[in-house]
């Protein structure tokens, strides 16, 4: 419909111009070619026009028409060239019109051809696209090319290059798809949230740190209230290993707005992340604890066991356990302040589930580290009874934060699962059993 517009609006424009009289010949030739679909005709005859008169409107007027319709003739990958002429022309046109208030059909039309030529290539560029699933590469070829031909006709569109980016992504072009969305960003006339968080998304597709990192410094003096963007910029230390940096950035939001419940909630909840690494760390420490133990009663129980190799696994057993105690009392104050955030959090709006869940967790997971040291560690100094009981406290103090998350998303089956787990350790019995039917278990 948009392309029968213009076809419709040029053949109106060529009738009228036909039952009017040109008092230049020249502009008269033009006329009469563009009728007969001789292009090049009509760009040598305004050519002539223009050197008689260089201000002549109606000469660069039909040199953009010719170019609109040479256009046409061409494959969809060849047409930017002269989609620019028309523009070019066109544009000197119009500007040519208003000085010399000019009032014609060639004057009232010379923008409204670029417009519906845009409308036609930037629909059908992304008219056969399906955004939400796979697209055949030559089928989002084309597509680009359209766009690149809307964007020939009209360079200061910002449709074009948001399309672009998209399209480049789709191919899993991520360079370009940053590059156009770099461009739509700097060319907009008002700032858009979105655009920034497309391109955040973009440079972590492209796992380009240092760039990502620069745009969210930019994107977070621009959208002060966005704390997506300074959350990100302490992923991205984090993930350096940059951590105090990244608390620093954290620590400053919440200056900034220390009533902000939802700041807390972020900077609590990435203290916490650390106690996680750490975990993952113990872990693996563990693993290497049970194997070392394992060689070591294997070694004690030959007929003639290697006593060098008893004391070498023994000492490497002991290092492992003290620098687990140590990883340990490291977590356990990390996770103190942690939980100190989170509090904040909780007071200010209780009513958050991502607060209620992670002081649930946080409390479990001390628990549950507890007795990792007590099942775990071959020392003989641990008080089995003592670890026993500060873990039951742990787990105590779990359960009304993980009673506060299910009342707040009963329809969520892991907070159920949360509840079985935690009722069971601190002998519950009958609330474990409806936690469990809750939880689909």
């Amino acid at each position: 419909m948009k392309l029968n517009f213009k076809i419709t609006t040029l053949a109106v424009l060529i009738a009228a111009i036909l039952a009017s009289c040109a008092s230049d010949p020249n502009i008269e030739s033009a006329k009469l070619n563009l009728r007969n679909a001789d292009y090049q005709g009509v760009i040598d005859a305004a050519n002539r026009a223009l050197v008689e008169n260089p201000e002549n409107a109606d000469a660069f007027f039909y040199i953009g028409a010719a170019h609109l319709e040479m256009s046409e003739d061409k494959p969809v990958s060849e047409r930017r060239d002269d989609l620019r002429s028309a523009r070019e022309n066109m544009v000197k046109a119009d500007e040519l019109y208003r000085a010399q208030e000019i009032t014609s059909n060639e004057a009232e039309s010379a923008i409204s051809l670029l417009v519906a030529r845009w409308q036609d290539e930037y629909s059908q560029g992304i008219g056969g696209i399906d955004f939400e699933a796979e697209n055949p590469p030559e089928v989002l070829q084309t597509a680009i090319h359209h766009v690149y031909n809307a964007h020939a006709v009209m360079p200061d569109s910002t449709m074009n290059l948001d399309a672009l980016s998209e399209l480049y992504f789709m191919m899993d072009d991520v360079d370009n798809a940053i590059n156009y969305m770099e461009k739509a960003i700097d060319q907009a006339d008002e700032e858009d949230l979105t655009r920034y968080q497309r391109l955040a998304f973009f440079y972590q597709v492209n796992e380009d740190e240092a760039g990502s990192l620069s745009l969210l410094e930019r994107a977070s003096v621009i959208f002060p209230d966005e704390i997506f963007f300074i959350q990100e910029q302490a992923n991205i230390y984090f993930r350096a290993g940059e951590n105090e940096k990244a608390m620093e950035i954290l620590e400053d939001l919440i200056e900034r707005d220390p009533e902000n419940a939802q700041y807390r909630l972020v900077f609590g909840t990435q203290i916490y992340q650390e106690y996680l690494n750490m975990t993952d760390e113990i872990a693996e420490l563990y693993d290497r604890l049970f194997d070392l133990n394992s060689e070591f009663r294997e070694e004690a129980r030959a007929s003639r066991p290697d006593m060098a190799k008893i004391g070498r696994l023994e000492t490497e057993m002991d290092e492992i356990q003290e620098e687990i105690t140590r990883i340990d009392d490291i977590r356990f104050d990390i996770a103190e302040r942690a939980e100190e955030q989170l509090m904040i959090a909780y007071e200010l709006d209780p009513n958050e589930p991502n607060t209620t869940y992670t002081l649930g967790a946080i409390n479990e997971n001390r628990g549950l580290a507890l007795l990792d040291q007590l099942n775990n560690l071959f020392t003989q100094d641990l008080d089995n009874e003592e670890y026993q009981q500060r873990a039951r406290d742990f787990f105590e103090a779990a359960l009304p934060f993980y009673e506060k998350t299910a009342e707040l998303e009963p329809e969520e089956e892991d907070n159920w699962l949360k509840l079985f787990q935690v009722y069971t350790r601190l002998g519950m019995a009958e609330q474990a059993e409806e936690a469990a039917q809750k939880a689909g278990l």
